[in-house]
C-alpha cells in the first residue's frame, strides 16, 4: 500500500465488535464528527475524503440498526383528521369528501352530527397542521421524542386554545374554540404526555 489507495477496513474481530456493541443514536451521531460543506468542485480523494466516508456510512449503518431499519413514516397531519373524525369534532369544509353528490350529502349529514360546525372544526384541523409544520424545522427533533397520536393531540389541544391561527387570515379569527375536557383520555392518551408534548411544540413554534 503506497498511502494513496483507500484505507483497509479493521479486522474481522474488530468489525464483529462494533455490529455487536449497544450504542444510542446521539452516541453514534457524535462519536465520529462528519463536516458536510458544498464546493463547486468534487472533493479530492485522498485519505480525509475515504475516512470521512467511512465515517457517514458506519454512523448510517448504527442509525439503521437502533431502529431496525424501519424508516416507515406516520405523519401526525393525516392522524389529525383521524382524531377529529373518530371523537367526532369535525373534519372541516374539504376533508373526507371527493366532491360528488353522494359523498357529499354523506358529509353534510355528518357535519349535523358532529360537536363542531365545519368552520371550526376547518379552523382547528389548519391550526394543528401549521403547528405541525414547525416540528421538522426544529434542532431538538421534538417530532422524534413523542409518538405521533400525542403529537397531533398537543397540536389539536393548542389549535383549539387559539395557537396557529394567522392574524391575516379572514376566516380564523383565533378565538378559542371549546373541546371537551380531557378529550384525549378517549384515545389512550395521557394528560402528561399531551401537557409535555404541548410544552414542546409551544417552543418551537415561538
Amino acid at each position: 500500500n503506497d498511502g494513496n489507495d483507500r484505507p483497509s477496513f479493521d479486522d474481522d474481530a474488530q468489525a464483529k465488535k462494533r455490529l455487536v456493541e449497544p450504542k444510542n443514536i446521539e452516541r453514534a451521531c457524535n462519536n465520529k464528527p462528519i463536516t458536510i460543506t458544498e464546493s463547486a468542485h468534487p472533493p479530492p480523494l485522498d485519505e480525509s475524503y475515504w475516512t470521512a466516508k467511512e465515517n457517514m456510512v458506519s454512523t448510517e449503518q448504527h442509525v439503521l440498526r437502533m431502529i431496525r431499519f424501519d424508516t416507515t413514516v406516520c405523519h401526525p397531519h393525516r392522524c389529525v383528521l383521524i382524531i377529529m373524525k373518530t371523537l367526532g369534532f369535525g373534519t372541516g369544509r374539504n376533508h373526507g369528501s371527493d366532491g360528488n353528490n353522494a359523498d357529499g350529502e354523506k358529509q353534510q349529514h355528518a357535519t349535523n352530527n358532529c360537536l363542531l360546525d365545519c368552520d371550526r372544526s376547518e379552523n382547528i384541523i389548519v391550526r394543528a397542521w401549521r403547528i405541525l409544520n414547525e416540528t421538522p424545522l426544529d434542532p431538538q427533533g421534538v417530532a422524534l421524542l413523542y409518538p405521533v397520536i400525542v403529537l397531533s393531540c398537543a397540536a389539536i389541544s393548542l389549535a383549539a386554545k387559539g395557537m396557529g391561527s394567522e392574524s391575516k387570515n379572514e376566516d380564523d379569527d383565533g378565538s378559542i374554540i371549546a373541546l371537551p375536557d380531557f378529550w384525549w383520555r378517549a384515545l389512550d392518551v395521557t394528560t402528561e404526555d399531551v401537557n409535555m408534548a404541548g410544552e414542546a411544540l409551544q417552543i418551537v413554534i415561538r
